[in-house]
C-alpha cells in the first residue's frame, strides 16, 4: 500500500489529482485568480491510528525537510528532499470542527524539487535545487486517522464537508 515513512501502521493512498472543476472553483474562490497559490494539485493521505504515531511521522517530515518559506536549513546531514510550505493542524483542539463538519486532519503543503535526466525525473535534495536549476512544485500530504477516514468515506461526512466548504467560498 505504499511506505508512510517506514512507520509501522502507517499506509500510504496516493491520491487523484485535483479535478480541473475543483481547481478552477478554488482559484477564483479562495485565492483571487492567483494561478500561484493553487498548491495541492498533487496529493497524498497517510493514515494513522492515532496521534502518537501522527507525532511521530511528522518527527519524520520535518528532520527529511527544510521548514518554511525561507528555507533556513535544520541541523541535519544535508539530505532535506522538500520544504514544508504550510501547515493546518486540525486536530487541534482549539480548530473549531464546525467549519468542517466535523472532519479533521493534519494537512501539509510540501515543496519538491526536481530534475529531468534521459527523460527520467530525479527529485534532488533541497541544497542542490539552485546549482542543479531544479523545476519546484507544492504538494499536499493529508494526515488521518484511520477510524476517522472509515467514517469519512462510509457516510456523509465527506459530502457534509463540500457542503459547508462551498457555503464558506472554500
Amino acid at each position: 500500500n505504499g511506505h508512510a515513512a517506514a512507520q509501522p501502521g502507517l499506509s500510504l493512498k496516493r491520491g487523484a489529482i485535483k479535478k480541473p472543476e475543483r481547481a478552477l472553483q478554488k482559484l477564483v474562490r479562495v485565492y483571487g485568480r492567483d494561478v500561484a497559490m493553487l498548491t495541492d494539485l498533487v496529493r497524498c493521505t497517510v493514515l494513522a491510528e492515532d496521534l502518537r504515531q501522527v507525532e511521530a511521522l511528522m518527527a519524520t517530515l520535518e528532520a527529511r525537510s527544510v521548514v518554511g518559506l525561507a528555507g533556513a536549513a535544520n541541523t541535519s546531514d544535508g539530505e532535506e528532499m522538500f520544504r514544508i510550505t504550510a501547515i493546518k493542524n486540525r486536530f487541534d483542539e482549539s480548530y473549531d470542527d464546525n467549519k468542517s463538519g466535523g472532519y479533521r486532519d493534519l494537512s501539509l503543503n510540501v515543496e519538491v524539487g526536481w530534475t529531468i535526466k534521459d527523460g527520467a525525473v530525479f527529485f534532488e535534495n533541497v541544497q542542490d535545487w539552485n546549482a542543479l536549476e531544479c523545476q519546484h512544485h507544492i504538494c499536499e500530504i493529508q494526515v488521518h486517522l484511520r477510524s476517522s477516514n472509515v467514517k469519512m468515506v462510509s457516510g456523509r461526512l465527506h459530502a457534509r464537508y463540500v457542503e459547508l466548504r462551498n457555503q464558506f467560498n472554500g
